[in-house]
C-alpha cells in the first residue's frame, strides 16, 4: 500500500502519517523496527524501496514513511544527493503498487506539486493521495478557539483574536507561539500577544505599502528598522512590495475599466475587503508612479542581489524618496 500526503500545514501533515501509520499496523505497537522515518532530503529514493522491501523481524507488517520528498515539488529544488538519486526504482516500485505487507508514506510540505512529474502520474494510478489544505478564516478561527479550549489556556477574546489574525492560518506557527505564550504567561493578553508573536510578513509588506501611498515615509523606515531587529532581508520585502505593487497595477486597470469592488475581487481572486481598501488607493497614485516603482523595485533587487549596493541603506533611500506623483 502507498500514500502521498501534502500541503503546507507541517503538523497536520505529522499527525495524518502517524494515523496511517497506526491504523495500518493495526494491534501491533508502533517502534523503530516496523515504523520507520526517512528524511528524503538526506535519504536516497533507492534506500527507501530497499527498507520497503526488507522483511521486519517479528512483525507481520511494517511502515516506511519518506518525508520531505523535495523531488515532487515545482519548480525542484537542487539537492546534494541528486547525482546519487535512483529515481526509476521509486517509480517502479510505485508502479508495481508495492509489497502487501508494507505501507509506504510520501509526503512533502507544499501545495506545489509537478502534477507533469513521471512519479507523481505513477502516485495518481497507483496511491493514495490526501491533500492537507489550508484552512478558511472562518475554519482557522474555529480551530483556534477549539485548541485553546481543549488544552484549558487562560486568553482574553482580544488577545485570542490577534494571535489568529498573526498565525494567519500556518499551524505550527500557531502551536509555536502558543508554547511560547504560556511559557511567559498563564493569563495571556492582547499586549502580551502584541510583545510575543511578530506580525506575518506580509502583513508588515501592506503596512509599508499603505505607509508610502500616505506619504508617511518616515514611518515606514521606522518599521524596517524594527523589522531588520527581527531578521527580516530587504530582499523579501522588495520582492514583496513589488507583488503589492503589480496588483494595485491590476486593481488599477480594471478600476479604469469601471469594474465594480466585488467584479475586481473576482476577477483578481482577491477578497473583497482588500479589492475595496485597494480601489480606494488607485486615486492616491498615478499609473505611471505604479510602472516606474515596480521597474525601480526591479532595478533595486538586481543592485542588492549583484553586491553593487548596501541592501538596508538602498532600500531604505527607496522607502524616503518614494512619491505618489
Amino acid at each position: 500500500m502507498i500514500y502521498f500526503i501534502y500541503g503546507n500545514q507541517s503538523p497536520t501533515i505529522k499527525s495524518q502519517i502517524r494515523k496511517i501509520g497506526e491504523s495500518f499496523l493495526g494491534e501491533e505497537k508502533p517502534d523503530d523496527l516496523n515504523f520507520i522515518k526517512l528524511d528524503g532530503n538526506n535519504f536516497l529514493v533507492q534506500d527507501a524501496v530497499d527498507e520497503c522491501q526488507y522483511v521486519a523481524l517479528g512483525y507481520e507488517k511494517k511502515v516506511v514513511s519518506l518525508e520531505n520528498c523535495y523531488f515532487l515539488l515545482k519548480p525542484k529544488p537542487k539537492n546534494k544527493i541528486d547525482a546519487n538519486q535512483l529515481f526509476d526504482e521509486l517509480l517502479n516500485y510505485i508502479s508495481s503498487g508495492g509489497v502487501e505487507e508494507t505501507l509506504l508514506i510520501l509526503s512533502v510540505t507544499s501545495s506545489s506539486i509537478d502534477d507533469k512529474s513521471p512519479i507523481f502520474k505513477a502516485i495518481k494510478e497507483k496511491a493514495k493521495i490526501v491533500e492537507i489544505t489550508d484552512p478558511d478564516e472562518k475554519g482557522w478561527n474555529e480551530y483556534v478557539k477549539a485548541f485553546v479550549a481543549k488544552k484549558g489556556i487562560t486568553i482574553d477574546r482580544d488577545a485570542l483574536n490577534e494571535l489568529a489574525s498573526r498565525t494567519n492560518g500556518d499551524v505550527g506557527l500557531f502551536i509555536n507561539s502558543v508554547q511560547v505564550l504560556t511559557l511567559y504567561t498563564d493569563h495571556i493578553r492582547y499586549k502580551d500577544v502584541c510583545q510575543m508573536v511578530a506580525r506575518p510578513l506580509e502583513d508588515n509588506t501592506f503596512l509599508i505599502f499603505n505607509l508610502l501611498l500616505d506619504g508617511n515615509n518616515g514611518e515606514a523606515v521606522r518599521m524596517l528598522k524594527d523589522l531588520r531587529i527581527n531578521g527580516v532581508q530587504p530582499v523579501t520585502l522588495i520582492s514583496q512590495l513589488a507583488n503589492q505593487f503589480r496588483l494595485l497595477n491590476q486593481v488599477s486597470y480594471l478600476y479604469r475599466k469601471r469594474y465594480s469592488q466585488e467584479e475586481i475581487a473576482k476577477e483578481l481572486k482577491i477578497k473583497p475587503g482588500r479589492a475595496y481598501v485597494l480601489s480606494k488607493l488607485v486615486n492616491r497614485i498615478s499609473e505611471k508612479t505604479i510602472h516606474q516603482t515596480l521597474e525601480d523595485l526591479y532595478q533595486l533587487d538586481y543592485n542588492i542581489k549583484s553586491g553593487q549596493v548596501d541592501h538596508f541603506y538602498a532600500f531604505e533611500m527607496f522607502l524616503l524618496k518614494f512619491k505618489t506623483q
